[in-house]
């Protein structure tokens, strides 16, 4: 009788290894699931030209031109820390300050050499998007989908399917990147970041002055105290 009781009790403790290894994978895949869904809704989120005035858009500068403060992005499509910059604190900014006239955004390209070739093919297409002043949308695509395919989504490809996406004229966007005309505009603007001492991606600069960190919070103190001196 004891016997019997005790291959009973071995029979379900196994039975119950199996229900918790069971809901192991459950857990497993749901959550699998869930990254692959946010990834793909990030992927194929629209983008659009800011909502702003049009002639507050200039290649890759965004705001009102007379704005009293200018903020001057350095940054890099295949930078991680950039893209969560892209996500979370750039539309910030742009709804707070941008759109109420008070903050220029002038975006930079600072490609880093350990990112390459992605980074600098990605800041070469986002210079032919802004020849045809639609470098804001192709920016906003550039990072979704490089964010979650990094040098997969910086491929020449890529580049051209985010050109009919931001809605330019994707002959004229090949015609620009096959004859690489902007190279020298990335040499320029690495020369300037080198002369300005930066270090890192991404890195921001309020009226003049390079902030330690690109957090909201210290960005946004900072564009405060420059406008309040300028009140």
């Amino acid at each position: 009788m004891t016997a019997k009781v005790r291959r009973k009790s071995g029979a379900e403790t196994s039975n119950i290894g199996l229900w918790l290894i069971g809901v192991s994978v459950l857990i497993v895949v749901g959550v699998v699931a869930i990254i692959i869904f946010n990834q793909q809704r990030t992927v194929s989120a629209p983008v659009a030209q800011p909502e702003v005035p049009a002639e507050w858009i200039d290649r890759t500068s965004l705001g009102d031109p007379k704005a009293p403060v200018v903020v001057e992005l350095w940054e890099d499509f295949l930078c991680p820390s950039c893209q969560s910059f892209s996500r979370l604190v750039k539309p910030q900014l742009v709804d707070t300050y941008v759109k109420s006239g008070q903050v220029r955004l002038i975006f930079n390209h600072f490609p880093l050499q350990s990112h390459a070739p992605g980074s600098f093919m990605a800041a070469l297409a986002a210079e032919c998007a802004a020849d045809q002043n639609l470098f804001w949308p192709y920016h906003d695509k550039a990072f979704q989908v490089i964010s979650v395919e990094q040098q997969r989504g910086a491929t020449y490809e890529k580049l051209a399917e985010f050109a009919r996406t931001a809605g330019l004229d994707v002959d004229q966007f090949q015609g620009c990147m096959n004859s690489q005309q902007h190279q020298p505009t990335l040499n320029a603007s690495l020369a300037k970041a080198t002369e300005l001492g930066l270090r890192f991606t991404p890195s921001v600069i309020v009226d003049g002055t390079l902030l330690e960190e690109s957090s909201y919070a210290t960005i946004q103190a900072a564009i405060d105290a420059a406008l309040a001196a300028k009140s």
